[in-house]
C-alpha cells in the first residue's frame, strides 16, 4: 500500500473536468441578496462572525456560478454546495450548469456588463488564448492568499502543503494565481483487459517494437487497433503521440533542456527532431491502417463505444472515460491502461499525460468584495476530504490533494480507470507530464499555427498527409507569435 500511495502522490494534480460531455441543466437556489439588518454596536457585532474567516453570519450573499458539466458530472459539485450552505446558511448559489459553458461565457464577457457576469466559474472558452488574455488584462481576482490558508477543519495545515510543486508553479505561471487546482487527470490508451486476455494480446508492451507487434496482432485478428474522436482529434496527439517527443529527449539525454525549451518557448517548437519523429510514427501508423475508416466523423463517445463493443482494441482518451461511459459499460468489461514506450530500451521512462493547473474556478474581479471573499471560501472548501473523495467516487478523477493516498480506504474509492493507471504504474518506469507553458501566446499567428496542426491530425492518421511540411509552416507562424508575446524582461 505504501507503494500505491507513493504512486498516487506522484500525480501532478489539477484539472478535474476534461473531455467529454453530459446533459446540461440550470439550477437556481434562490435567496435574498440584500444584507440582513445587523447591529454595528456592542458585543453582537463583534461575535456574530465565523471564527475561521471573520465573515459576518448575518449578511446574505448569493454567488452566481458558471459550472462546466463535463464527463465527470456534477454530483461532487452538488455535494460541495450542500455542505457549504449547511455550514454557512447565509450563503446561497445560483448555478448555471452546461457542457457548453463557453457559449454563455463568451457573450457575457463580450458585453462588458460586470453585473451580469458570473461571480465564480470555470474558464471554458472556445477561442485559443482567451484565458491568457483575460489573465493579462487583470480580469480575474487573485487567489494567492488561499495558499497560506488552513485547510477546512485542519488547523495549521496549509493548502500549499498538499499541492504538488508542478501544480503550484503552473497555477502561478501567469504572475498571479487566477485559479487553484481542485483535481487532476491522466490520459492515454484505455482498453478491456478481459478482451486482451481472451485474445492473448500483450497488455503491457515495454518497448516500441512490442507495441507495434501488438497493433499488428490486433489488426490481424480483425479488430481496429486504435480509435479516437476525429471530431476532437487532439485526443490522439495530446493524450498519446505528443508524449513521444519527451520520451525520445529522455533517451538521448537532453530531457531537461528539451522540457525547459518547451515550457518557455525557446528554440524550435514544432520542428524539433523529436517532434518530427513522433509525427512520422503517427503517419506510418496511418499508412498501416491502424485507425478506423471514417474516423474524422467520430465524436468522443462514439470512439469510446467502439472499445466497449470490441470493435476497437484501444481508445485514446482520459481517465474520466469510466465515469462518462458507466451506463454503457458491460458487466464483464474491465478497464485497462497503457502509454507508449517510445524506444526499445526495456528500462526506459514512459511519459504519461497529466493535467496540471489546467482547470479550476476563477473569480471575476469586478464583483463586490464580500461576494469575492465568499467565493474564495467556497473554493477552499473543495479541499475537504469529503469533497476530494466525491471527486474520486462520483467524478472519476484524481483528487487534488497530495495526501489523499495516505489513507488506504480513500484509495479504494478510486474508480476502475484510475485504478488501471495505478496498476500500469507499478509495472513500468513512468513519469507524469503536463503540457503547461510558463506564459501564454495570444497573437493571431499562434492560433493560426495551432489550427494548421490540429486540422492535419486526421489526415496524418489515415496516411493521407505528410506532417513535416505542415509542421514547418506552423513553426514559422509560432516563432512570429513568440517574438510578439514573450514577456518583456
Amino acid at each position: 500500500m505504501k507503494k500505491v500511495s507513493a504512486i498516487l502522490l506522484s500525480f501532478m494534480m489539477v484539472l478535474v473536468l476534461l473531455a467529454g460531455c453530459t446533459g446540461g441543466s440550470k439550477d437556481k437556489q434562490e435567496s435574498s441578496s440584500t444584507p440582513a439588518a445587523t447591529s454595528n454596536e456592542g458585543t453582537n457585532a463583534e461575535t456574530n462572525v465565523y471564527p475561521e474567516n471573520g465573515l459576518s453570519k448575518d449578511e446574505k450573499v448569493t454567488i452566481k456560478v458558471g459550472f462546466w458539466e463535463s464527463g465527470a458530472g456534477r454530483a461532487w459539485m452538488d455535494l460541495a454546495v450542500k455542505n457549504f450552505t449547511a455550514k454557512y446558511p447565509n450563503v446561497s448559489f445560483d448555478i448555471t450548469a452546461t457542457p457548453t459553458l463557453e457559449t454563455i461565457l463568451e457573450p457575457k464577457i463580450a458585453s462588458g456588463d460586470d453585473k451580469e457576469m458570473f461571480d465564480l466559474f470555470f474558464p471554458k472558452f472556445s477561442a485559443g488564448g482567451q484565458f491568457e488574455r483575460l489573465v493579462e488584462a487583470g480580469k480575474f481576482e487573485p487567489q494567492d492568499d488561499l495558499w497560506e490558508r488552513d485547510l477546512p477543519g485542519e488547523t495549521g495545515k496549509k493548502l500549499r502543503s498538499v499541492i504538488s510543486d508542478d501544480a503550484y508553479e503552473g497555477a502561478k505561471a501567469s504572475g498571479y494565481t487566477a485559479r487553484v487546482p481542485v483535481g487532476g487527470y491522466t490520459a492515454g490508451l484505455f482498453f478491456d483487459q478481459n478482451l486482451f486476455d481472451q485474445k492473448g494480446w500483450n497488455k503491457n508492451p515495454g518497448t516500441w517494437d512490442e507495441f507495434v507487434a501488438l497493433l499488428d496482432q490486433i489488426k490481424a485478428d480483425g479488430v481496429i487497433p486504435i480509435t479516437f474522436p476525429g471530431v476532437y482529434a487532439g485526443y490522439l496527439t495530446d493524450y498519446v503521440f505528443n508524449l513521444i517527443q519527451f520520451d525520445l529527449a529522455k533517451s538521448n539525454g537532453s530531457f531537461d533542456t528539451y522540457l525547459d525549451n518547451f515550457r518557455n518557448y525557446e528554440g524550435a517548437q514544432y520542428t524539433t527532431e523529436e517532434n518530427k519523429e513522433a509525427w512520422n510514427r503517427l503517419y506510418e501508423f496511418g499508412k498501416k491502417g491502424y485507425f478506423p475508416a471514417g474516423v474524422a466523423a467520430l465524436n468522443h463517445t462514439q470512439s469510446q463505444m467502439q472499445v466497449l463493443q470490441h470493435k476497437a482494441a484501444l481508445v485514446s482518451t482520459g481517465d474520466w472515460v469510466g465515469n462518462e461511459m458507466k451506463e454503457s459499460t458491460p458487466a464483464d468489461f474491465k478497464w485497462g491502461f497503457m502509454a507508449l514506450p517510445a524506444t526499445n530500451d526495456a528500462d526506459q521512462t514512459i511519459f504519461v499525460n497529466s493535467g496540471v493547473a489546467d482547470v479550476g474556478f476563477v473569480i471575476w474581479k469586478e464583483k463586490p468584495d464580500l461576494t469575492k471573499k465568499w467565493a474564495k471560501e467556497f473554493i477552499l472548501s473543495l479541499y475537504d476530504f469529503s469533497i476530494q473523495e466525491a471527486l474520486a467516487t462520483d467524478a472519476g478523477t484524481y483528487p487534488g490533494r497530495l495526501d489523499y493516498g495516505d489513507d488506504p480506504a480513500r484509495i479504494g474509492k478510486l474508480q476502475p480507470t484510475q485504478a488501471a493507471v495505478m496498476e500500469y504504474a507499478t509495472k513500468h518506469k513512468i513519469q507524469y507530464l503536463s503540457f503547461r507553458r510558463n506564459f501564454g501566446l495570444t497573437s493571431a499567428e499562434s492560433g493560426q499555427a495551432g489550427k494548421l496542426v490540429s486540422e492535419m491530425i486526421t489526415g496524418v492518421a489515415t496516411g493521407k498527409k505528410d506532417p513535416v511540411p505542415v509542421l514547418e509552416q506552423a513553426e514559422k507562424l509560432i516563432q512570429k507569435a513568440i517574438e510578439k508575446d514573450r514577456p518583456k524582461q
